[in-house]
């Protein structure tokens, strides 16, 4: 009677120990997530007499052919009030390289609270990969 009962218990702890180990592994292989973007970051920061400026950097894999931000779009008081984009602002996207960081600069209202949605976007050979993201809310300063 004993046999019995270890066969069924040695499947299910096999069962299970497999399980635990596609668990560890997943996060991993989904933590980039991209073929073109190996990471990227945002922060919102505060300046005198009510600017308030939104720094952005982006890692490709490799040289992209472009990466930057595609747009960055300006909140105040959790209202829209301004879209910056790669056509139409110099600043926002780099060629040829595998990093880029820059800022926008918006003039703000001092005493209102600003954050903002970055569009980051990595590519080449025609095809490319976006990810957004949003800062940290700042209140713009004398």
């Amino acid at each position: 009677m004993i046999k019995s009962v270890k066969k069924p218990f040695r499947i299910v702890s096999f069962s299970l120990v497999i399980m635990l180990c596609l668990c560890l592994i997943c996060p991993i292989a989904l933590a980039r997530g991209s073929y073109y973007i190996d990471s990227y970051s945002v922060s919102m920061s505060a300046g005198s007499n009510g600017n308030v400026t939104a720094w952005f950097q982006i890692l490709g894999v490799d040289t992209m052919d472009q990466i930057g931000a595609v747009t960055v779009t300006i909140y105040e008081n959790g209202s829209l009030v301004k879209t910056y984009s790669s056509t139409t602002t110099s600043g926002m996207m780099a060629y040829n390289t595998f990093f880029y960081g820059s800022s926008i600069t918006y003039p703000g209202t001092i005493g209102k609270t600003y954050y903002a949605y970055v569009t980051f976007q990595a590519g080449r050979n025609g095809d490319w990969d976006n990810r957004l993201m949003q800062t940290n809310t700042v209140t713009a300063c004398k």
